[in-house]
């Protein structure tokens, strides 16, 4: 590898739907969220299912729907087993590209563009340098302080 290389985690075919082929995907990252449509087809009838994928933003999660190939409703030709199978496919590839980009985005990202990450969590977070005292005896094994304190906190 070369100066700058950055290696990152491939999807992991185990999660594959037996059975079903992704022949398609029509799809976007919208301010960081997947959307669009994946397109399985079944090995021995050719059925087809599409899988939709998008951000509900409410719960703050993805959300897979499965669709019918062409018409915006959800899909009836497919049992329960054969969409749970399609979906966690779906789900494992979605979340390989997800963390991809966040990985390449952390890798080229700024100091400055990582902290507007960290303030925009909402989850309190903040940079600390190697030599702040909150940092002392991270690599020991003791609880977290309970005013929440500490480098994750």
């Amino acid at each position: 590898m070369g100066f700058g290389a950055l290696t990152v985690q491939r999807w992991d075919p185990a999660y594959a739907a037996a059975g079903w082929t992704l022949y398609g995907a029509d799809l976007a990252l919208d301010q960081g969220h997947p959307f669009g449509s994946m397109f399985y087809r079944n090995d021995t009838d050719d059925r087809v299912l599409r899988i939709g994928v998008k951000w509900h933003p409410p719960v703050q999660q993805l959300e897979f729907p499965a669709l019918h190939p062409s018409k915006p409703e959800l899909t009836s030709d497919c049992t329960e087993e054969e969409v749970a199978a399609v979906v966690l496919d779906a789900r494992s590839r979605i979340g390989t590209l997800v963390a991809v980009n966040a990985q390449i985005g952390s890798f080229v990202a700024t100091e400055e563009s990582e902290n507007a990450i960290l303030d925009a969590s909402g989850l309190g977070l903040e940079r600390l340098s190697e030599d702040d005292p909150r940092l002392a005896g991270r690599g020991s094994h003791r609880p977290s302080e309970p005013d929440g304190g500490g480098a994750d906190g």
